[in-house]
């Protein structure tokens, strides 16, 4: 994965690469639940929430200008909080939204390992 690591820091790109592939991890599982109206429990919403934090570091830390990777893992948290966000309100989070987590589950996966 690009641009994750800085300065040559071994320990922190690690730290970041486990960070975005456990945001994907939790966000798949929770996506496919929700996207087939299935009823993600709150053990996963709480995992869900976890990666969050630890994604947000990495991604938080992150230059503007940055990478393809970076910006599929952004887009994947943006949706991972307003899903969050949804949830905490009481709201029901739409099939379409579910969907959307998918895709950008899809696309991030893709630079995983690259």
């Amino acid at each position: 994965m690009e641009s994750i690591a800085t300065n040559g820091d071994t320990a922190a790109a690690t730290q970041a690469r486990a960070a975005l592939r456990a945001l994907f991890l939790v966000s798949g599982a929770a996506a496919q639940l929700g996207a087939h109206g299935q009823p993600v429990q709150d053990a996963q919403w709480h995992a869900l929430e976890r990666a969050m934090s630890d994604a947000s570091i990495v991604l938080g830390a992150r230059e503007r200008r940055e990478s393809e990777p970076m910006a599929s893992f952004r887009r994947l948290a943006v949706l991972c909080d307003e899903l969050l966000g949804r949830r905490a309100l009481g709201h029901v989070c739409p099939a379409a939204l579910w969907r959307d987590l998918a895709r950008a589950g899809r696309d991030a996966y893709e630079h995983i390992d690259a």
